[in-house]
């Protein structure tokens, strides 16, 4: 049976439209305003924690369905690969219970997707750059682990006041100092382009 040309446009137009709608919901989550008690952290969004709970209910019921309902495109295979796709958004989850780091003038205490803790002193950055792909700032140090901050994260114009103050001179190039700038003055990175 031949499909209208039309068809795949409209399911092409309403992906772009949900997608947009879902990021714009995102970006917005993260730039409420937050309690007194909240300043110098920095947490994800509850919109985090959503949609990694609904890709990860929507992909495994769909393994689920396609085996209580099974036909003849049901394998092991497409079974695993709908499985796969529920296990790529535990790391949302998790990061949203994990990730939650503190700034203040001396430093970061931070932490991790793997449950462990941290702290960096501010004198210890060597290079703090901010990677536009990935939506995170980079944070290198002389002697232990690289700290990655999420873009996603609430409280980012606090993080970037106190990174743009108390930063060693040179560890922050250029292009980073801008979108570091724009973040402090409330204008975080986009999460979408």
């Amino acid at each position: 049976m031949n499909r209208a040309w039309w068809v795949p446009a409209v399911q092409w137009l309403l992906w772009g439209v949900l997608m947009s709608l879902a990021m714009g919901w995102m970006a917005r989550s993260r730039a409420r305003p937050r309690p007194a008690a909240s300043e110098g952290r920095l947490a994800h969004p509850r919109s985090t924690l959503v949609v990694g709970l609904v890709g990860f209910a929507l992909f495994a019921g769909i393994a689920i369905a396609s085996n209580v309902w099974s036909n003849e495109t049901t394998t092991i295979w497409t079974t695993l690969i709908f499985v796969g796709f529920a296990l790529l958004a535990a790391p949302m989850i998790a990061d949203y219970y994990l990730a939650r780091h503190e700034v203040s003038e001396s430093g970061m205490e931070y932490g991790r997707l793997t449950g462990r803790r941290g702290s960096l002193r501010w004198s210890e950055l060597t290079r703090v750059r901010y990677a536009p792909q990935m939506k995170w700032f980079t944070l290198d140090r002389s002697s232990g682990p690289r700290v990655r901050v999420s873009a996603m994260l609430t409280g980012l114009p606090e993080f970037a006041r106190q990174l743009l103050a108390h930063a060693p001179a040179g560890a922050i190039d250029q292009p980073t100092r801008a979108v570091l700038e724009e973040t402090a003055a409330g204008r975080p990175p986009s999460i979408w382009q």
